[in-house]
């Protein structure tokens, strides 16, 4: 008489095999995660917007010097600040002439302070002999005399993070008149505002704002 055993069909390999997938699956997820993390940032970015790791070396070395300028600049003009609050405190009435002081520091002050890339150096030199200029209050802008190095650029110290402009495909860009900066008029005149790593992506109504020098302090 011939015996078989008749092992029990519990599932066991079956589920070996479903825990293998699901654990491929995961494997391959992770993998393509920064892929996709990556694909989406760019397509966030508006086209008169460029990100801080498209840019060139010779413009990543204006925007570092930019990115300490505009701490120092911002450094000052609270300084300021809160030295007129203390002014106007001390006096029984208001003096006019103090509101409406502007307490964002001019090019010689910069200068004096010998911050670059205001200061004229050899980097300066290198960087393509960029004539600065105090438009409005907290806005800069540098126009290079020379056609290799940086491009012109523009910086808006208003806000706590920089925001910084670049010429990329202009030629002879127009030195910046008035008191006034918007937005939408930089755009249409094919200013590139770079967009740092990690920071929001400006929505279509930023591009209607205005820097008025209302905001001076």
């Amino acid at each position: 008489m011939i015996s078989q055993s008749v092992h029990p069909d519990d599932g066991g390999r079956e589920g070996k095999w479903v825990a293998l997938i699901i654990i491929a699956i995961l494997a391959t997820a992770a993998l393509l995660l920064p892929y996709h993390q990556t694909a989406s940032s760019e397509k966030q970015l508006a086209s008169h917007q460029i990100s801080i790791k498209d840019l060139p070396t010779v413009e990543l070395a204006m925007i570092g010097e930019l990115r300490l300028a505009h701490e120092e600049i911002r450094n000052i003009h609270q300084d300021r600040i809160e030295f007129e609050h203390v002014e106007l405190e001390s006096i029984e009435f208001t003096n006019p002439d103090l509101e409406s002081a502007d307490a964002w520091p001019d090019m010689t002050e910069l200068d004096e302070l010998w911050l670059a890339p205001f200061i004229i150096d050899k980097s300066w030199e290198r960087k393509g002999k960029h004539a600065w200029r105090k438009v409005a209050p907290a806005l800069y802008q540098g126009i290079p005399a020379l056609t290799t190095g940086s491009v012109a650029v523009i910086l808006n110290s208003q806000a706590a993070r920089p925001d910084v402009w670049l010429a990329l495909d202009m030629q002879k860009p127009a030195p910046m008149m008035g008191s006034t900066l918007n937005t939408a008029e930089l755009i249409s005149a094919g200013w590139k505002q770079v967009v740092f790593t990690g920071d929001a992506i400006s929505g279509v109504e930023q591009a209607n704002v205005e820097h008025t020098d209302t905001d001076s302090h």
